[in-house]
């Protein structure tokens, strides 16, 4: 049997598939690549925010210094983290904050927002594919790893770079957009 190369990313060390959760939690657990933070890693079942491999080579990031977090990372639980940027990660109209991030001070600069709405899953894509591209992000083609619908955005010649994870449980939506962008589009 064939695994499609982004569920073989989700594999541990001894073969096995490790739970979308648990990989959330991870990544949520400090800043990632997407700039991911959450004390209540546990209660987002959302995906990674990571650039899916349909995404060209370039706009991938590789790990570095920066992408560590750094003493003046903030994040907040069920609000909008002071100074968090929502030009360019906004709140789609209709969803609560469950978790915010914002760090300003590495390059490039990450903040990430969970969020749980009532809207359906393609909305959410539409809408922040909308906000992106308006951005001057261009689109890369949406994925889907199990129950998670996932779209990456890359601009800056994939330098910047921003994803929306989307899942739904009993008819509940939880989405999670995370952005790593230059500090200036942050201000």
């Amino acid at each position: 049997m064939t695994i499609p190369k982004r569920t073989a990313q989700l594999r541990n060390r001894r073969g096995g598939i490790v739970p979308v959760v648990a990989i959330a939690a991870v990544l949520l657990a400090g800043c990632s690549d997407s700039g991911t933070a959450s004390a209540q890693a546990t209660a987002s079942p959302a995906a990674s925010a990571t650039p899916s491999p349909t995404a060209t080579d370039a706009a991938s990031p590789t790990a570095s210094a920066s992408d560590t977090p750094s003493s003046s990372a903030s994040s907040t639980v069920n609000a909008l983290v002071p100074g968090f940027p929502t030009k360019v990660i906004p709140i789609m109209p209709g969803s609560t904050p469950l978790s915010t991030s914002y760090d300003a001070t590495t390059t490039p600069a990450k903040a990430s927002l969970i969020a749980s709405t009532s809207s359906a899953s393609a909305q959410i894509l539409s809408y922040y594919s909308g906000q992106f591209t308006s951005q001057s992000f261009t689109a890369v083609a949406p994925t889907k790893v199990g129950t998670t619908d996932s779209q990456d955005f890359v601009r800056s010649n994939g330098k910047e770079t921003v994803n929306v994870a989307v899942v739904t449980v009993d008819g509940r939506t939880t989405y999670t957009v995370g952005a790593s962008v230059n500090p200036s589009a942050l201000k």
